[in-house]
């Protein structure tokens, strides 16, 4: 763990911030490269991108609070000064970008599953990357293990024996490193509008659906007596949507490019 990466004066500059201050510039580098090939205006590209940032960071932080909501409504002001600097849960920060892109889309006449594709690649880029911010900071841990790459986060408490936990957030930034690639591949290769952020959608689902059974802190939202998180929750409902809808345009694509009989 390495929290503060620097002191301006008394003022500490922390690592996490730092980091996912890059890995929105490198997702935002990666959707303008994507925006050219797709025949996209990168600048407006850019504008969105910084529009579901912005959309993101609010829409997170708001499903931090309601998944650890006993914990918010005892303490509201400490708890809110406490996770300041924390961007909050991924999936509410994905709804309100996608909410805010989608209205923006529709003012500027930009198809959405176009826009879906450039952003989708970049947007597994940018988590992967942001990943290690997390992993500095020491949030977002893992469960103990006994693995051998199992390590010690001096200020988890679960660590506080010595006992070796999950480096979660390296496995995360691994399987989105993971989907980027395979996007950035597909991306060339795509049949229809839509498929890339729809590969997104359903890869991103099950990589974090699984990954939550390694998680070892409890301040995210537990449900069903611990047994499943708030992530796996909306994991599970973006999976039963995404699946239909990428085959109901995979097949209306084919049809689209299938020869037509004379």
């Amino acid at each position: 763990m390495h929290p503060i990466l620097f002191h301006i004066g008394d003022f500490p500059i922390g690592t996490y911030g730092v980091i996912i201050a890059f890995a929105a510039l490198m997702a935002i580098v990666a959707a303008r490269f994507l925006a050219r090939r797709a025949g996209l205006d990168p600048e407006k590209i850019t504008d969105l991108a910084v529009y579901a940032l912005l959309a993101a960071f609010v829409g997170g932080k708001a499903a931090m609070f309601i998944g650890d909501f006993r914990e918010f409504s005892a303490h509201p002001v400490q708890y809110f000064l406490e996770n300041l600097r924390a961007f909050g849960a991924f999936y509410g920060g994905f709804l309100a970008a996608l909410a805010v892109a989608a209205l923006y889309l529709r003012k500027h006449h930009i198809s959405f599953w176009k826009a879906g594709d450039v952003l989708a690649p970049s947007l597994a880029l940018g988590q992967s990357i942001g990943r290690w911010g997390c992993f500095f900071a020491g949030c977002c841990h893992g469960r103990p293990t006994d693995l051998p790459w199992g390590m010690v986060f001096p200020e988890v408490h679960l660590c506080y024996d010595g006992t070796r936990i999950h480096p979660w957030p390296l496995y995360e930034s691994l399987g989105d490193l993971a989907i980027f690639g395979f996007l950035l591949w597909r991306f060339g290769k795509r049949r229809f509008d839509g498929q890339v952020f729809l590969l997104y959608l359903i890869g991103y689902a099950l990589l974090r659906g699984g990954l939550e059974f390694l998680r070892g802190d409890v301040s995210r939202g537990l449900y069903l007596d611990g047994a499943v998180s708030l992530s796996q929750i909306l994991a599970v409902i973006v999976l039963l949507a995404a699946l239909p809808v990428y085959l109901l345009r995979s097949r209306a694509g084919k049809e689209q490019h299938s020869p037509q009989r004379p």
